[in-house]
């Protein structure tokens, strides 16, 4: 699909933004110095990842756009007072984050585009939305001066609607806490919470650093990376598509499947079809042979570790879990492919109940698992993640909700779940290389049981 020129995106500004002052006389607050980086976040990506919300401004009371800016400045650093680590740098070792309030890059930017326009082009091609991510020298050589989290607010000429694009380091921030940290700044900027309120304390900083310490010194700047940093696509290669699953197909996709030992959750049923989908367009580009498929599904540990103080914890809390179809093992039926799935993330959820030791070689076995996987040229490699039920779409900064919501990320075959507005239906963005996007749009299942948004 050939993506329309957008118009030039001019940077009007950028200055830091830090933690809102406590008193009269300094901007210090009663937290640690250092925040020690833990087992999870040596293994997470190391990339910032965008995520960009699109809002209508018409019909709010804030018609000016430097009222919406000094709302979110204001909102942003009363944030930041209570989630410190997102204002720091990585100190030079890799091994902590300097947590000295050195500040979130915010970005103010303007388009010639209209809205309204851009919003139809975007509907039919999602990869617009890419321009709104901001440009982030990201290196080795200079990660203790790069801001873990950047904010670009880009304003439409029409004065009708705005563009937040949200860029956090994922070694350090997950996903939830990327989300969870947008939708609390949205609080904050639409109730005007003062920064003492019990509302603003909205993370827990466990010391995961001592509880899963990292496995070498060698933790963030030295540490092997992912072999799919070295071999996956060009940018230009991938390209992204959105879907949408109602609630009428999720239960005839339910009924496909039939009789089971458990009633499939509708991430479980989507995650399935589309797996096997995609592996149907890996048979047809390799002459009509089945391969073996790595599916990664990156699994939320808060909720499912037996601690309440886990459950709002800040940081990576998260790992990937290896799903692997074999051919002549596993059937191509959508309830052999969903079985494969949930016995490998049942099996998981108990390990993770059990304790800490328990986790922690879990992990390390599944990411060793990985590399060899993504390291065989006869495997082909995806990974599902699923945002549902995380509330981004509740992101109102006091002009609404978002209408439109793009992740920026294009690395590699995966596909990203949320939830629409009304939470029944599920929007699947896929990002794919381009070859199997035109194969993959074309599949006779996902013609039949998705739609355009």
């Amino acid at each position: 699909m050939e993506s329309k020129v957008l118009t030039k995106i001019n940077i009007l500004s950028k200055n830091l933004i830090r933690s809102f002052p406590t008193s009269n006389h300094d901007n210090d607050v009663d937290h640690p110095k250092f925040y020690k980086l833990s087992f999870f976040d040596q293994f997470a990506l190391q990339m910032h990842v965008p995520c960009v919300l699109f809002y209508p401004i018409k019909y709010s009371t804030f018609t000016k756009i430097s009222i919406i800016h000094e709302r979110l400045e204001q909102s942003l650093s009363k944030l930041l007072t209570h989630v410190y680590p997102a204002s720091g740098r990585f100190t030079s070792d890799g091994q902590s984050i300097n947590c000295h309030d050195e500040g979130v890059l915010f970005i103010k930017a303007k388009v010639d585009s209209q809205f309204c326009d851009f919003l139809k082009d975007a509907k039919k091609d999602i990869d617009l939305a890419l321009d709104f991510c901001p440009k982030i020298d990201r290196s080795v050589s200079n990660l203790s001066i790069t801001p873990l989290v950047v904010v670009q607010v880009t304003e439409f000429a029409c004065g009708t609607g705005i563009a937040l694009s949200v860029s956090s380091e994922h070694a350090v921030i997950d996903g939830f806490t990327a989300l969870k940290f947008v939708y609390e700044w949205s609080k904050v900027s639409k109730m005007g919470i003062n920064i003492h309120s019990d509302k603003i304390n909205c993370f827990t900083f466990d010391d995961f650093g001592t509880i899963f310490p990292p496995t070498s010194d060698d933790h963030l700047l030295k540490r092997v990376k992912s072999p799919r940093d070295d071999h996956y696509h060009d940018l230009a290669e991938m390209v992204a598509r959105r879907f949408v699953i109602n609630q009428s197909v999720i239960s005839t996709l339910r009924e496909n499947v039939g009789v089971v030992y458990f009633r499939p959750s509708r991430v479980e049923l989507v995650i399935a079809f589309l797996w096997r989908a995609l592996i149907n367009v890996y048979r047809r580009k390799n002459n009509g042979r089945l391969r073996p498929c790595l599916l990664s599904v990156p699994v939320n540990l808060r909720g499912k570790v037996d601690s309440p103080r886990y459950e709002n914890s800040f940081g990576n809390f998260a790992l990937e879990v290896p799903v692997k179809f074999i051919p002549g093992e596993t059937g191509m039926e959508l309830q052999d492919i969903l079985l494969l799935i949930k016995d490998v993330i049942q099996k998981t959820n108990v390990s993770f109940a059990k304790s800490s030791d328990d986790i922690y070689s879990l992990a390390s076995k599944f990411h060793e698992e990985i590399q060899e996987w993504e390291e065989n040229e006869q495997v082909d490699v995806c990974m599902a993640s699923s945002l549902c039920r995380f509330p981004i779409n509740e992101a109102d900064f006091g002009w609404g909700k978002p209408c439109l919501l793009s992740f920026g990320l294009r690395r590699s075959d995966m596909f990203w779940l949320y939830d629409t507005q009304c939470g029944t239906e599920i929007i699947v963005q896929a990002d794919l290389k381009k070859d199997y996007m035109d194969m993959f749009g074309c599949d006779k299942d996902v013609l039949s049981f998705t739609c355009d948004e």
